[in-house]
C-alpha cells in the first residue's frame, strides 16, 4: 500500500509505506542509537531531547515535531521524562534530521497526531487508509505553515554556507571547504544535505555558478579571457580555458560567437 505526497521539507516527491504509529516514553536518560532502516516523524508530547550525529546536534522540545531519517545513527541525551507519538514509515527518500517549532499551533499538529495514533492502535476496517489520510494531514500542514512557523537549526547552519557560496563565489580563494566550516558540519554530510536539496555536488554546482557568471562576462566583449577567469573565480586561466571547452564544447574566445549562432 503505497501514496505518493509532497513533502515540503524533503523538496521531493516521495511515496511510503506506514509501519507503525505509536506513542513511546522513557525516563531522562543518555543513550546510543543504531542506524534503523525506516524513518521517523515525531511529536513531542513532553520533554526534550538533543540528538548527536556526526558533527551535528539537534535539539527538540515540548510541542516540537522531529524528523529522523532512515539509516541514521546517532546519540540521545533526553534531559527529563519524555513522551512522544512516533509515525514509523518506509520511503526511498534520502534526507537529514531535522526539527520544526511551532509558536502558537502545535494544539493542531498535536491533535492530528493523537487521532492517527488511535486510528491504528483501534485498527479498525479501513485503518490503514484512515491512518495514511491522517499522515497526508500532518505533511500538508507542515507544508503550509514550515516558512512562517517552523525553525531547523541543521537547515539554519546548512543556508549559512550555502548564503556564503552565493556572495562569494567569483572570488578565486572561495571554495567548498569554505561553506563547509560556515555550516559547522562535516564535508560528508554537508555533501549529503547538498545532493539532496539541490541535486549535485557542491563541487559541481559551484563549477556551474562559475561558469554561467563567466559566460555573461565574455558576452559583454569588454574582458579578456585572463580577466574573465579571474572575475568568475578561476585562479587558472588554463584549467578555466579547460573547464569552458569540457562544458560548451569550444574555448573561451569562441564561446560568444557559438553562443549566438546558435541562438540564428
Amino acid at each position: 500500500m503505497t501514496m505518493v505526497i509532497y513533502m515540503s521539507f524533503f523538496n521531493e516527491n516521495i511515496s511510503f509505506k506506514i509501519n507503525s504509529i505509536q506513542t513511546l516514553s522513557w525516563k531522562k536518560s543518555t543513550v546510543s542509537v543504531a542506524a534503523r532502516p525506516y524513518h521517523a516523524l515525531v511529536f513531542r508530547i513532553c520533554g526534550g531531547a538533543l540528538f548527536e550525529h556526526d558533527d551535528i546536534t539537534v535539539s527538540t522540545n515540548n510541542g516540537d515535531v522531529f524528523y529522523m531519517p532512515a539509516n541514521y545513527s546517532y546519540k540521545a541525551t533526553y534531559d527529563t521524562d519524555n513522551e512522544i507519538i512516533a509515525i514509523h514509515f518506509e520511503s526511498p527518500i534520502s534526507s537529514f534530521a531535522e526539527n520544526f517549532h511551532f509558536e502558537n499551533a502545535h494544539i493542531i499538529i498535536k491533535n492530528l497526531f493523537k487521532k492517527a495514533v488511535e486510528i491504528w492502535q483501534k485498527k479498525d476496517t479501513g485503518y490503514y487508509y484512515a491512518a495514511v489520510s491522517v499522515f497526508s494531514e500532518i505533511i500538508e500542514y507542515l507544508s503550509v505553515h514550515s516558512a512562517p512557523v517552523l525553525a531547523s537549526t541543521t537547515t539554519f547552519a546548512f543556508n549559512n554556507g550555502v548564503k556564503l557560496m552565493e556572495t562569494n563565489f567569483t572570488s578565486p580563494d572561495f571554495s567548498v571547504n569554505d561553506m563547509v566550516n560556515e555550516a559547522h558540519m562535516s564535508s560528508t554530510y554537508f555533501r549529503k544535505l547538498f545532493v539532496s536539496k539541490f541535486g549535485v555536488t557542491p563541487v559541481k554546482y559551484l563549477m556551474d555558478k562559475r561558469l554561467v557568471h563567466a559566460e555573461k562576462l565574455l558576452a559583454t566583449g569588454n574582458y579578456t579571457v585572463s580577466e574573465v577567469a579571474e572575475k568568475s573565480g578561476f585562479s587558472d586561466v588554463k584549467y578555466f580555458c579547460r573547464a569552458v571547452k569540457k562544458a560548451y564544447g569550444v574555448p573561451p574566445s569562441k564561446l560568444y560567437q557559438y553562443k549566438t549562432a546558435a541562438l540564428s
